[in-house]
Parts: structure tokens; C-alpha cells; sequence
């Protein structure tokens, strides 16, 4: 298994879940989040995602930052070829188009990938930070 982190940044206008609902969204992105280990992973879990809406808005602009924590299956991607680069940009992709639908605005500001810690020894390959 390996441990997924990804961290993005949020701004624009208008989001569609309310600043008031951190829990909602935080469910939403979840979700979102577990179609993509589905579709790229055949599966995996998501550990943990938080959203921080500063109470400091800017500009007239909403903004949040994103956590999230997932595991999956890295020697089951889906699609070729099987580099490092090569799923960071898929979960990229995927991940900044969906939390699109929500916030609008997304910068992925970084995708962690490393072995789980039982998995470490056996495939140190998967250790890189994006």
C-alpha cells in the first residue's frame, strides 16, 4: 500500500459547498476523492481530508486549503506508463478537475506518494515527493 497525500489551494468567488459546512465538504471531496482510487487504483481508502476556510477573506475572493490523506494500491495503476511522474499527473489532473466542480479556483500545491510503513522495505521505488 502507499500512503497518498495531496494538498491544494482554493480561491474564487463563490464556492458551491458553504463555509459553514466544513464537514459537508469535506464528505463531498471525499467522495470525489475515492472515485479517482477507484478509476486509477482499482480501490484504496481516504484516511482523512480537512478544509480550512480562513475567517480572513481577501479581495472578495472565498479561499480554502485542502488536506487530504489516502491509501491505495500504487502497483495497480491503471494506466501506462507506470512512472512516478506519470501518476502524479494523473491524480493531478484528476483531482484538480473535480475539486473544480466545488471551489472553483484549485491549485494542487503538492502530491506525496510513499510506501505505507509494513510496505517500505519491500518498495522503496514508490518514495518521492511531487
Amino acid at each position: 500500500m502507499c500512503i497518498l497525500q495531496i494538498q491544494a489551494q482554493c480561491y474564487d468567488k463563490f464556492f458551491e459547498v458553504s463555509p459553514d459546512e466544513p464537514e459537508n465538504a469535506e464528505l463531498m471531496v471525499e467522495d470525489m476523492i475515492s472515485r479517482i482510487l477507484l478509476a486509477f487504483f482499482g480501490g484504496g481508502t481516504v484516511d482523512d481530508v480537512a478544509i480550512d476556510f480562513p475567517a480572513d477573506q481577501r479581495m472578495g475572493l472565498l479561499h480554502c486549503s485542502i488536506q487530504i490523506r489516502a491509501q491505495c494500491s500504487c502497483q495497480y495503476f491503471a494506466l501506462f506508463p507506470c512512472t512516478k511522474e506519470h501518476i502524479r499527473h494523473c491524480i493531478e489532473k484528476s483531482a484538480k478537475s473535480l475539486l473544480r466542480e466545488l471551489f472553483g479556483s484549485v491549485k494542487i500545491e503538492r502530491i506525496m506518494m510513499s510506501p505505507s510503513a509494513s510496505d517500505s522495505e519491500n518498495d522503496a521505488t514508490l518514495s518521492w515527493r511531487g
